[in-house]
């Protein structure tokens, strides 16, 4: 593949609902562009971008793959991304380093959550955005329904650029608004003639057509005066006119297509090339400093690493957009954001799982190198003499958790690399070793997303591991105050121990932790033992009093004592500081705090009703609800204990139509007969152990 340069250049990230049709349109482009000799199809597990494993297996997109075609003399950077939110932060990557957003629209299903999402996504990084109402061979397939939902949703710039003739089975007809004339597409290579258009649609393609020139007219003041004085655009004033309000985002085109019949899509190329931006066409982009990058400058070369793999026999790969200068093989690098260096090897343009290396990469265009030492995904790698720092793509917090418990003892060391690296694959996927709970903790945005983890995990670093459901951080406190007193006496021959501790405890508001204070009078017990006694309420605090879990949320008060004039010393105190806060607690109505959190839901008013009872039955506390776009955003808190898995849930009760976010709030009080259950069931376990 030739170098291109900036302008010749057109990043496009194809986005949308899971299972709307997003890879199918993918593999049609391929197919038109020359790159493959058929159609993949996600069913034969065939596909350029679905290549992986794990793709092929479960026939869905779990990660972005980038596909470079060529098309009239312009590079085409496909990516190709997931529609599951579990996998979302892939196709928020895809944005980051998109030049647009082609939104991906089921014709039988029209906009759905993910529609939303991903509309969402493009506006905020400022990018264009396109529809492409894909399926319309479908026997259901109903695409002024769907055009109709759009327009609706986001408003009257959604412009529709083609309609379909005879949509259904057997579809083969695109009436293309800007020509005024029907495509007809004879067989699967993409290839079509025009005809004249049908009685039938003459009149609608009329309408849509003066709608588009006056959308077009009132994009810029000097079309709009054209426009008003002649009464028309001029096919070149049109054209330039669509191709400005596209760039500039006062024009969002809709298409039709049919991925696998590849009915459209060679027609949605030719758009892209000749009204989609190129790189120099975006703004130029800013560095973390306030540094504004200027493409052409080759001594201010800055690329942003948005994606990282690992294969087999490969390494990891890192895939990356250059916004300034050029990236050539074997250049010296600096990586400020680890502050350390790079040499690369070999750059390569890439087309699914295969690579083609090339000399340079250019300003705006997608590549990816191997290897790289320091550096990873949200890493800038820039000019060695002028370091920048690009901002990474922001990624959402995670909200389902699992333990990762080994099977074999001796495997924790290979399980921490494994993970490591699967967080570098995937940033939303987070682990941590919890030191209070023992335990591992994988985190990500959705039960799907952590079995492809887990499998990941046992077939690269061959280890056994389960997951489990994490263990809970509670917290023991008190309710009323209390008081105690306690002595320690040990006389074992030689020299002894004593030490007698008056504690008095009070229960402070949440998050103040343990308060310690000394209020002696007299020479009963000498000062010098008082950090004792703070040391041995501190080690009190840690093993709790009620079912093992940390206290928080006191205050213990050192009033009075005794002491011995040889026996008392400080490991005496602090036995003794121990058990009188210790007894001073078990008086003072001892209770569990459990944690509760924040949840945030997006669904559908449909929804609502079975969406509000499940958040009940799980002890949860309604907070409000407020209307975004079509849906209603339903806020409660909930105790994270009946929170495990409530991803899946809420997938299951909505149709997978709702998606949640959830963060930790505070601790409260864990009603008695939850309480009850909970001890005895550490009980049992004790017994098992």
């Amino acid at each position: 593949m030739k170098d291109y340069l900036t302008k010749d250049i057109r990043n496009v990230a194809i986005v949308g609902h899971a299972s709307s049709g997003k890879t199918a349109l993918s593999e049609a482009m391929l197919y038109s562009a020359g790159l493959s000799t058929r159609i993949g199809t996600i069913a034969e597990g065939n596909t350029k971008s679905d290549y992986r494993p794990e793709e092929i297996e479960r026939q869905c997109s779990v990660g972005t793959s980038l596909l470079a075609m060529e098309w009239q003399d312009t590079k085409l950077n496909i990516l190709d991304t997931p529609g599951f939110t579990d996998f979302v932060g892939d196709a928020l990557s895809a944005v980051r380093v998109a030049d647009t957003g082609l939104i991906v629209v089921d014709s039988t299903h029209g906009p759905e959550m993910g529609t939303d999402n991903m509309r969402h996504f493009c506006e905020e990084h400022g990018i264009p955005r396109a529809f492409a109402i894909t399926g319309v061979d479908k026997e259901q397939s109903d695409f002024h329904a769907a055009f109709d939902g759009l327009k609706e949703r986001y408003g009257n710039h959604v412009t529709a650029l083609q309609l379909p003739v005879n949509e259904g089975i057997g579809f083969n007809k695109v009436v293309d608004i800007i020509r005024k004339k029907t495509l007809v597409y004879k067989d699967d290579t993409g290839k079509y003639t025009m005809e004249d258009l049908p009685e039938a649609v003459a009149s609608e393609v009329e309408t849509l057509y003066t709608e588009l020139v006056e959308q077009v007219a009132e994009s810029d003041e000097t079309l709009m005066e054209k426009y008003f004085d002649q009464g028309e655009l001029s096919e070149d004033d049109l054209r330039h006119g669509l191709r400005e309000a596209i760039i500039h985002k006062q024009i969002f085109p809709v298409f039709c297509t049919a991925g696998v019949p590849n009915i459209g899509v060679s027609r949605v190329l030719e758009i892209i090339e000749k009204y989609f931006p190129s790189p120099a066409d975006m703004p130029a982009a800013i560095a973390e400093d306030g540094t504004k990058l200027h493409a052409d400058d080759v001594n201010q070369t800055a690329a942003l690493i948005f994606k990282t793999t690992s294969e087999a026999h490969v390494g990891e790969l890192s895939f990356f957009r250059v916004y300034a200068g050029q990236i050539t093989s074997g250049m010296d690098m600096a990586n400020p954001t680890r502050s350390g260096s790079e040499r690369l090897g070999h750059v390569y343009a890439v087309n699914g799982h295969d690579r083609d290396e090339v000399h340079a990469i250019n300003a705006g265009d997608i590549g990816a190198t191997v290897k790289l030492k320091i550096s990873h995904t949200g890493d800038t790698l820039s000019h060695p003499k002028n370091p920048v720092t690009l901002k990474p793509t922001e990624f959402p917090a995670p909200n389902i958790q699992f333990a990762v418990v080994a099977k074999a003892k001796g495997e924790e060391d290979k399980i921490s690399s494994g993970l490591a690296l699967l967080h570098e694959e995937d940033p939303t996927l987070l682990y941590e070793v919890d030191s209070e709970l023992h335990q591992t903790v994988l985190s990500g945005q959705g039960e799907l997303q952590i079995n492809v983890a887990f499998n990941k995990l046992q077939e690269r670093f061959k280890v056994q591991v389960e997951l489990v459901e994490p263990k809970i951080a509670y917290r023991e406190t008190i309710k009323a105050n209390g008081e105690a007193k306690y002595r320690h006496k040990k006389q074992s021959g030689g020299a002894g121990q004593f030490a007698e501790v008056w504690l008095r405890v009070e229960p402070l508001p949440r998050g103040e932790g343990i308060v310690f204070e000394e209020t002696l009078v007299g020479q009963n017990v000498d000062r010098v033992f008082v950090p004792s006694v703070q040391k041995g309420i501190n080690a009190a605090s840690e093993e709790g009093f009620v079912a093992g879990f940390p206290i928080v949320d006191i205050k213990a008060t050192f009033f009075d004592g005794k002491m011995h004039p040889v026996d008392s010393k400080d490991i005496a105190f602090q036995i003794a500081g121990k058990g009188a806060f210790r007894d001073a607690c078990k008086d003072a109505k001892p209770c569990l705090l459990e944690p509760i959190f924040e949840v945030e839901i997006l669904v559908p008013e449909d929804f609502m009703g079975d969406v509000m009872g499940d958040l009940t039955a799980k002890r949860g506390r309604i907070l409000g609800m407020d209307a975004e776009g079509h849906f209603q955003v339903l806020k409660a808190k909930v105790p994270q204990a009946n929170l495990f898995k409530y991803s899946s849930t809420l997938r299951s009760l909505t149709q997978g139509k709702a998606s949640h976010k959830q963060k930790f709030s505070h601790y409260d009080e864990m009603p008695k007969e939850e309480e009850v259950k909970l001890i005895a069931a550490i009980e049992a376990a004790k017994e098992e152990e």
